[in-house]
């Protein structure tokens, strides 16, 4: 047994500020090593340790993958993470994750609650990346304003140029994808229900 097997000594303030300490405490409870999580999930055990540690961030496909193998749905984990339903959430509060698939794309999340039916996210997209060449559609609706940099987004095969400001809405069940033309990173503030994460 190592140490990356073991539970917090009582009375010791286990390592769960992050993500990785929660995942770390759901595996321990299964009862798995990460040897075993490894088989599990398909990932390295070297790879899991450094996500239990908060070393490495996994995309929001990986944190499935591990959720699924242990048993323990997202909004759980969210829900231990805050210690409940949370009301105000403060920035070192947030939980930032990637697609997998998707680079230059990070979706930090402003209200990690997924029991919620909105989800709010800053979305930051880096120069010259993309959502993908292929519109995308999923259930729900959502809405953006562009707080800084500039983006294009294609809704139902049309083109809009978005400058500071600018503010986007449409349901979610219509093709939609988007990229960064420009040579900074677009931030925008984003919301959609349901929750896509």
């Amino acid at each position: 047994m190592t140490a990356d097997d073991t539970l917090p000594a009582p009375g010791r303030a286990p390592q769960e500020a992050g993500i990785g300490g929660h995942l770390r405490r759901a595996r321990l409870e299964k009862g798995h090593t990460l040897e075993r999580l490894a088989e599990l999930t398909g990932l390295s055990r070297s790879y899991l340790s450094n996500v239990e540690r908060d070393v490495n961030s996994p995309t929001i496909n990986t944190l499935r993958t591990i959720v699924d193998a242990l048993g323990v749905s997202l909004s759980r984990l969210f829900r231990e993470i805050d210690g409940g339903r949370r009301v105000v959430t403060r920035p070192d509060q947030r939980v930032e994750l990637t697609r997998a698939g998707v680079e230059g794309v990070t979706y930090t999340l402003l209200n990690p609650d997924p029991a919620g039916r909105l989800e709010m996210m800053l979305l930051e997209v880096a120069p010259g990346a993309s959502s993908g060449d292929r519109p995308h559609t999923h259930a729900g609706e959502e809405a953006g304003l562009l707080l800084s940099g500039e983006l294009d987004y294609w809704v139902d095969g049309v083109h809009y140029h978005l400058t500071p400001g600018d503010t986007v809405s449409f349901p979610s069940t219509t093709p939609h994808r988007y990229h960064n033309p420009g040579a900074v990173p677009a931030v925008c503030v984003w919301s959609e229900t349901p929750p896509g994460f």
